[in-house]
């Protein structure tokens, strides 16, 4: 038996872009892939585990759009004979009706799970787990009141329990599939967000033949617990992390997985120093020369130079140059200014006053006069509090 398990798909219109729609169109391609490629594998169950969806609150009008590639995806799967089994993920990305209405659709062969429950399928039991978030507990009765931390471990306990009454209910093997955080995985950049949300425990896993779960955008395998991470890379947070999705092959003893890449769109950053700022300067060719072709990337580029050099530096001439050279689209052009004479820098701020000082930061950091206007404004409106 094959169960293919994807997750963290992110439909959803206004991503960052040459157009509205390029990255949807990007994440529609890409699923269409991933669908071809189930089904080349003879695959006999998909395992969603969460974030179908990029935003959970929208107009009908996007929402139509993001939801009916949803169920494109999830028709194309089914006509070829393959179960699906769909857990609703962070609510801050799903809404709950866009499921609810998919479950109304009746879709052959889809399974959609908002709340706690085992799904029997076969020869395998799967424990639905989907995802939630602090905010939507703290607005209950009982837990008005607590600290963070209390809250936290509240969650905790009570997703360990959840999990363990689940389990008893299940058949071998037993698939526990959900859209959390695992105690012990790899959580990068998201570490942070991610210190107040309910944990996953290895307590409340240990009787799962599998964990297969969605949330964190990061590929991985700890022990036998996965994340799938995206199908699509969505933003720069996602540069240089493998995209794709996992097929899971039980043996009668034990599940064998892997990892299966996707041609998802990359992410560049690409950094100057003042040489190669210059080297710019000097032949807007350089960029061709110095790089091989983007083929289709989304590129940033952070530069460092002098503040008197880059009042010479054509951001226009560096955007167009980056598209010739094969860019998809140039989501940044950031400037690091070096201030080569701090000590005049000094003299001249500390015979200004506060007002002017502020005006002169602004000019360095290339703020846009109606902009330094506002600033000033706010400023003296702070000092007009002050004095008083």
């Amino acid at each position: 038996m094959k169960i293919a398990h994807v997750g963290d798909i992110h439909w959803g219109l206004n991503y960052p872009g040459p157009t509205p729609e390029a990255r949807f169109q990007d994440i529609c391609r890409t699923m269409d892939w991933v669908a071809d490629q189930i089904i080349n594998e003879d695959c006999d169950l998909v395992l969603v585990a969460g974030d179908a969806f990029k935003d959970a609150r929208v107009f009908l009008d996007r929402a139509s759009v993001e939801i009916s590639a949803f169920v494109a995806w999830l028709r194309k799967l089914t006509a070829a004979g393959i179960e699906v089994i769909v857990i609703s993920g962070t609510p801050s990305h799903d809404a709950i009706a866009a499921y609810r209405l998919i479950q109304e659709m009746q879709l052959p062969r889809v399974t959609i799970c908002t709340e706690p429950e085992v799904i029997h399928h076969d020869f395998v039991s799967i424990a639905c787990l989907p995802g939630m978030n602090r905010s939507g507990v703290v607005t209950q009765e009982e837990f008005k009141g607590m600290a963070p931390h209390e809250i936290h471990a509240m969650m905790t306990e009570r997703i360990t329990a959840t999990c363990r009454q689940m389990w008893e209910s299940c058949n071998s093997p037993a698939i526990l599939l959900g859209h959390l955080t695992y105690d012990m995985a790899d959580k990068g950049f998201e570490d942070v967000l991610m210190q107040h949300e309910p944990v996953l425990t290895p307590e409340a896993i240990e009787s799962f033949d599998l964990v297969a779960l969605g949330h964190i955008h990061r590929p991985q395998q700890n022990g036998n617990v996965f994340y799938c991470g995206s199908p699509e890379r969505l933003s720069f947070n996602d540069e240089g992390i493998d995209s794709g999705f996992w097929i899971h092959k039980w043996d009668e003893e034990v599940f064998i997985s892997e990892f299966i890449d996707t041609p998802a769109r990359r992410f560049r950053t690409i950094t100057w120093d003042e040489l190669l700022v210059r080297n710019f300067m000097k032949d807007t060719e350089f960029i061709s020369s110095f790089y091989e072709r983007f083929d289709g990337q989304i590129i940033r580029l952070h530069y460092s130079c002098p503040d008197e050099l880059n009042k010479q530096l054509d951001r226009k001439r560096i955007e167009k140059a980056l598209y010739d050279a094969g860019a998809f689209f140039v989501s940044e052009i950031k400037a690091d200014i070096h201030r080569q004479d701090r000590a005049r820098d000094q003299e001249v701020t500390e015979s200004l006053g506060p007002i002017e000082a502020l005006a002169k930061w602004a000019e360095q950091q290339g703020i846009s006069q109606e902009e330094v206007i506002e600033l000033q404004s706010m400023a003296a409106g702070l000092l007009e509090e002050v004095a008083v």
